[in-house]
């Protein structure tokens, strides 16, 4: 197989599980946190190689597991075709929690794991924003964790 043609098989399973969900290209590509334009090329095998987050991103709007592009693209099945009832909305932003002591101990107050203000702008990004910076997190968390 072809790498053209290993592209196709993606853009085509792509496509299916798009259509099947009944969403538009961008609307895809805002669940994916992608450019509706990389979202057309992935459809279209218009390239022949994506970033590992903009794989990602797309597994994780279709709940596919993380190598599915990767077993695509060596020949393997598609996966079966996810039904919207089974995608899971967006997971609401955590809440920040106090560092022990409370605003008067240690830390002032401030939140113990995120940056000030981090929860404030996080809810003022777009979905499509949101789940860009969620991708490439677990992307970081990945490569910390791998052996």
């Amino acid at each position: 197989m072809t790498t053209t043609e290993a592209w196709e098989r993606v853009g085509h399973a792509v496509r299916n599980q798009r259509l099947h969900l009944g969403w538009t290209q961008q609307e895809a590509s805002e669940h994916a946190g992608v450019s509706l334009a990389t979202w057309r090329l992935i459809e279209a095998a218009g390239r022949d190689r994506y970033q590992d987050l903009t794989m990602r991103g797309v597994c994780r709007a279709f709940h596919w597991p993380n190598d599915t592009f990767a077993t695509l693209f060596a020949g393997g099945e598609a996966p079966p075709l996810v039904d919207a009832s089974q995608l899971t909305p967006p997971k609401p932003p955590a809440t920040a929690t106090t560092a022990p002591g409370g605003p008067a101990g240690p830390g002032g107050g401030r939140d113990a794991s995120l940056p000030s203000g981090f929860a404030r702008k996080y809810l003022s990004l777009s979905h499509r924003e949101q789940a860009m910076l969620e991708g490439y997190l677990e992307a970081l968390i990945d490569r910390r964790t791998r052996p």
